[in-house]
C-alpha cells in the first residue's frame, strides 16, 4: 500500500539576515533550548577538533531585542550551535562564525527542536518536553510525528 504524501506545503528556509563573526561577549545560550544536558568530555573533543580544523560549520543566532553588552554591542541569543559556543569558550575564541536571522520565539524554537533532535544523543525526557512546548503551542501530533519523522504512538 502506498504512502499517503502530505499535502501539507513545505516552506522555504529562512532568508539568511547576514553571515558575522561575533565576539563571544556578544552572545547568549538561549533558555528555550530544549537540549540541557551537555558531556563535558564530548565539548573538550569538540574544542581540540576546532582548534585544530577551526570552526567548519557557523552557529545560527538572532538578536535579543533592546539588549546591548558592556561595549553597546547588540547582543544575541545562540539558536543552534550551543555545543560549538561552547567549545569556542574553551579554547578561548575571540569570535565565532555566526549565521544572524530574525526569528520569533516559534521560529526559534522549532529550529532548535529540528536541531536537536536529529542527533542519537538526546535525552528521551529532553525529547518529550521539546514535543511538549510545541503540543503547547498548538500542533498536533500528526503533524509532529510527519516533520521529525517519528510514530504517533
Amino acid at each position: 500500500m502506498a504512502k499517503k504524501k502530505s499535502t501539507k506545503p513545505v516552506s522555504a528556509p529562512m532568508p539568511l539576515t547576514q553571515y558575522e563573526n561575533l565576539k563571544l561577549s556578544q552572545l547568549r545560550l538561549s533558555s528555550m533550548n530544549p537540549r540541557k544536558t551537555f558531556s563535558d568530555e564530548a565539548i573538550r573533543e569538540l574544542s581540540e577538533s576546532i582548534r585544530h580544523q577551526g570552526l567548519l560549520q557557523p552557529i545560527t543566532v538572532r538578536p535579543i531585542a533592546d539588549v546591548v553588552n558592556q561595549n553597546n554591542e547588540q547582543v544575541y541569543e545562540i539558536v543552534c550551535g550551543a555545543r560549538r559556543y561552547k567549545a569556542m569558550l574553551l579554547i578561548e575564541a575571540e569570535t565565532v562564525p555566526s549565521i544572524i536571522r530574525d526569528m520569533t520565539d516559534a521560529e526559534a524554537l522549532d529550529a532548535m527542536i529540528v536541531e536537536n533532535l536529529q542527533r542519537k544523543d538526546v535525552d528521551p525526557l529532553e525529547e518529550a518536553e521539546a514535543f511538549r512546548l510545541l503540543l503547547d503551542q498548538g500542533q498536533s501530533v500528526a503533524d509532529l510525528a510527519l516533520r521529525f519523522g517519528k510514530s504517533e504512538r
